[in-house]
C-alpha cells in the first residue's frame, strides 16, 4: 500500500492535469501538507526503530524536494518553495506524533477489521 500511495504521490505531482476552476486560498498547501503527513504517519506505523523513523522522514522531505525540482523542469508546473515547506511540515508533523498513541492505528484499524470481517 505504502508504494502505491508515493506512486499516487509522483503521477499526481508530475503528470499534466486538467485545470480546475476552482480556487480556495491555500487549500493545494493544505493537500501537499497532508498527503505527506499520511505518507510517513503509514510507514512510521510499520517501522518502529528510531532510525528507521528517522530515515522514513529524510526520504519523504527529500522527495517533495525532488518532486518540486522535477516540476520545475516540466512546462507546465513550477517549483514552489511553500510546497516543499508544506510537505516537509506534514512529514514533520506524522512524525513527531509517532511518539503518541498515534503509532498504533495502523493496528488497530487492522484489528477492527479482521473482527468485522470473520464475525
Amino acid at each position: 500500500m505504502g508504494v502505491i500511495y508515493i506512486a499516487v504521490i509522483l503521477a499526481g505531482s508530475l503528470l499534466r492535469m486538467p485545470d480546475i476552476n476552482i480556487y480556495i486560498s491555500h487549500t493545494d498547501k493544505l493537500v501537499h501538507f497532508l498527503m505527506y503527513f499520511a505518507l510517513v504517519g503509514w510507514f512510521i506505523q510499520l517501522y518502529h526503530h528510531s532510525g528507521s523513523r528517522s530515515l522514513i522522514l529524510l526520504g519523504a522531505i527529500v522527495l517533495g524536494l525532488l518532486i518540486e525540482f522535477l516540476q520545475g523542469m516540466t512546462s507546465y508546473r513550477t517549483f514552489d518553495l511553500v510546497d516543499v515547506m508544506a510537505n516537509s511540515s506534514g512529514a514533520i508533523c506524522a512524525f513527531l506524533l509517532a511518539r503518541t498513541s498515534f503509532d498504533s492505528i495502523l493496528g488497530h484499524i487492522d484489528g477492527r477489521l479482521y473482527h468485522i470481517i470473520n464475525q
